[in-house]
């Protein structure tokens, strides 16, 4: 999608560099190029980031998560959601979180340093049971 929106940013610059040459000769019709030219420019950001949060559905909200035997739930003031355990190809853990890659989307990121030690040590091993961790704890970014 950025290749696409890139020419929508080069042809905002060159609209938006007429319309001001346009303005500073004092032609009448010089600020609507150089509108349109900022529209141009400012689309390609509104575009993607309107496609992120179609994508995920839980951009910018605050989610909870609960780890069932059948699926990883998320949950959210607009979405519920669970993931089957089927679908998730790998957990990674790093210092902070559990990133959970799940067929199809984007990574749920599980923050289990906001966990109780005991709740972390339950969900490891719930998720060592499942084979997607190891038995200890290995950050990702030391290595």
């Amino acid at each position: 999608m950025g290749g696409k929106l890139l020419r929508l940013y080069v042809l905002g610059a060159v609209v938006a560099v007429f319309g001001a040459v346009m303005f500073v000769n004092d032609i009448p019709s010089g600020a609507a190029p150089l509108a349109l030219g900022a529209g141009l420019c400012c689309f390609p950001w509104l575009v993607s980031r309107a496609a992120a949060q179609a994508r995920t559905g839980i951009l910018g909200e605050t989610a909870t998560y609960e780890l069932t035997d059948v699926d990883v739930q998320a949950h959210t003031r607009s979405l519920n959601v669970g993931y089957r355990w089927e679908s998730v190809q790998a957990v990674r853990e790093t210092p902070e979180f559990w990133v959970v890659t799940v067929a199809g989307i984007n990574p749920l990121v599980l923050p289990w340093t906001q966990l109780s030690p005991a709740e972390v040590a339950e969900a490891r091993a719930f998720l060592v049971g499942r084979g997607l961790l190891t038995g200890k704890h290995e950050s990702t970014l030391e290595r």
